[in-house]
């Protein structure tokens, strides 16, 4: 692919990230797509964090284990990276007097990496400038190594520091100018060639995976937000709480996950759309709470945000492993819906789906994202604001309706694939009772087998009648160098299955592929919808293909446990990955390439 990478490592704290997005929203305006990928250890300073950035002027989803330019706030960089810089690269560091050892002085050499060293005090105390400076400093020398105008930066730090007053400006403008002149007497060493710009993506978004979700909130008409900070789901509940007084959507930081999940399903009994997000171990305390909106047929939505367990586990990094806690837990069954986002276009689309789902079907609907795409930045097409529909279900609000029903009109057992009347309490309608023993028609308590029994069958029957409704998965194929999406009859040569941030780098590495194996016969099966999970499409297609591959990010194949347990279908082929970083592109590429030769 037509690509390069940079990457800003330092401590946490350091500023690394101020680097990274001032770069990303320069060239998305230069028009290049780009993706951004974060790294950082659960510490609030310290560690070894990075910030990378792979930039091309065609579509990219996904980031390379190699990179074009190091850029490194502490030495800790230079000993853990500099392995990472392609042939011919470029190292950018501030540590002076650093010698690497033989064999990676060796090495260097022989990759033709270039090594800079960047006196960034020493400039700074030229200008009188204060440290938190030197960040605009190091943007400047990288920005100049990229070729990139002066202008456009300084227009860029315009906007973040115009407020703070033309002193504060005038600082900033020298820093640039500073490092444009450090650049230039660099004259040995050439620019970092960018491929050819396409202005179109200078009219995209530049986002992240959790503000693309907040966005979708808004959209699907969310009033109430309830959460508890907990990484990767705690950007989420930042952003709503950043809009609050421009949306009026209320936002609540409670003391705790229950106290969260209980109040969204307060708001949503009285009417009002609400949502809760929350990692794995919130979601262990919010199921006690999700098994009494099964009983209640109360619509709730839960966004649980994947991160590596058990326990505490890796809270910074990214994983795959909830898909069976989003099936299965909480005690007792009941109805439930299970998808997943797979990048920042899901993640706005699918939170108005969540709460039609949820209200239709009167169940709980579980949306599972991960930390790669909670805090991934994406070059995001402009959202579509029209074409989402509000469907509030069998919601009776009609004065003339609500005076004609009766309580046992609330759990009527011979509803139509299980869905009853719903109404608000305080409506001027019949009473029925709310909560969590099994019950009547009305709701009252009623532990005789014969309702029992048909209470449980009432609540079952929506999991046919949603699993119906539902779409199947989605076949990605390219066909003349363009991705189409519909299902294909033709025997393949290779079938991938996956589902959440696999996708991105599939498709990535499927591109690269085909581009250079035009008679490649290869798709991507991917699954947004995980429970109730429909098995048609892929049934069909793995009958016929020569080779079928699940690409999971967690230890068992979790989907694939899915798939055999509802059509009996073992995928024999996996590539799983569980070590807290998401599937690098160049990575997955010699994997799957690896499969290809097989069935050859």
């Amino acid at each position: 692919m037509n690509r390069i990478s940079l990457k800003v490592v330092g401590a946490q704290g350091q500023g690394i990230n101020s680097v990274g997005e001032i770069c990303a929203k320069g060239l998305k305006r230069g028009g290049y797509c780009v993706f951004g990928y974060r790294e950082y250890m659960s510490l609030i300073k310290g560690g070894h964090s990075s910030y990378q950035l792979d930039i091309s002027p065609t579509e990219i989803r996904t980031t390379e284990e190699k990179i074009d330019i190091l850029i490194c706030f502490n030495h800790h960089g230079l000993e853990k990276n500099a392995h990472e810089v392609k042939d011919g690269g470029l190292i950018l560091h501030e540590t002076a007097d650093w010698k690497f050892s033989p064999a990676e002085q060796k090495s260097i050499e022989k990759r033709k990496v270039t090594v800079l060293y960047l006196p960034t005090d020493e400039i700074l105390a030229k200008l009188k400038a204060k440290p938190i400076l030197g960040n605009v400093l190091i943007t400047s020398v990288v920005w100049a190594l990229l070729g990139q105008e002066k202008a456009n930066l300084q227009d860029l730090v315009r906007e973040q520091f115009g407020h703070k007053g033309e002193k504060v400006l005038a600082e900033n403008f020298a820093c640039i100018d500073a490092g444009f002149e450090y650049r230039a007497k660099q004259s040995a060493i050439k620019h970092l060639t960018l491929p050819k710009a396409d202005k179109n993506w200078s009219k995209h978004l530049l986002i992240t995976g959790s503000e693309a979700m907040g966005l979708g909130l808004i959209h699907a008409g969310c009033r109430f937000y309830a959460g508890y900070p907990m990484t990767p789901s705690s950007p989420l509940l930042t952003f709503i709480a950043d809009l609050q007084n421009e949306t009026g959507m209320v936002v609540k930081q409670a003391e705790d996950e229950i106290t969260a999940a209980q109040m969204v399903s307060g708001a949503m009994m009285m009417g009002t759309r609400a949502i809760t997000a929350t990692s794995g171990g919130g979601f262990d305390l919010m199921s006690e709470t999700l098994s009494l909106n099964g009983i209640l047929e109360n619509p709730t939505v839960f966004v649980l945000a994947q991160r590596p367990g058990p326990a505490t586990g890796l809270p910074t990094w990214t994983a795959q492993g909830d898909l069976l806690l989003a099936v299965n837990t909480a005690h007792g069954e009941f109805t439930r819906c299970v998808l997943s986002v797979s990048d920042s276009q899901d993640c706005f689309d699918l939170m108005p789906t969540a709460f039609n789902l949820a209200e239709e079907y009167q169940i709980s609907v579980i949306v599972l994202t991960e930390k790669q795409i909670a805090e991934a930045l994406y070059t995001q097409t402009p959202f579509d604001q029209k074409k989402a529909k509000l469907s509030r279900g069998k919601l009776i609000t009609d004065p003339k309706a609500l005076k004609k029903l009766k309580p046992a009109d609330r759990y009527d057992l011979s509803a139509k694939d299980g869905i009853s009347p719903r109404w608000l309490p305080g409506s001027e309608a019949a009473t029925f009772a709310a909560q969590g023993d099994e019950h009547d028609p009305s709701g009252t308590v009623d532990e005789t087998g014969p309702n029992t029994k048909a209470q449980f069958d009432k609540r079952l029957r929506k999991m046919n009648a949603l699993k119906k409704t539902l779409p199947e998965p989605t076949l990605h194929q390219v066909e003349s160098g363009k991705w189409k999406v519909e299902s294909n009859d033709e025997k393949l040569d290779l079938l991938l299955v996956g589902w959440g941030s696999t996708k991105g780098p599939v498709l990535d590495v499927l591109e690269t592929l085909i581009a250079q194996d035009p008679r490649l016969k290869a798709a991507y099966l991917h699954f947004t919808y995980l429970w109730p999970l429909k098995t048609e499409l892929f049934s069909k297609l793995h009958a016929k293909v020569k080779k079928t591959v699940l690409i999971e990010g967690n230890a068992q194949g979790q989907l694939g446990m899915l798939l055999a347990q509802e059509c009996g279908v073992m995928i024999k082929e996996k590539i799983l990955k569980y070590d807290g970083r998401p599937f690098f592109y160049n990575e997955l590429l010699e994997t799957i390439r690896n499969k290809i030769r097989e069935t050859r």
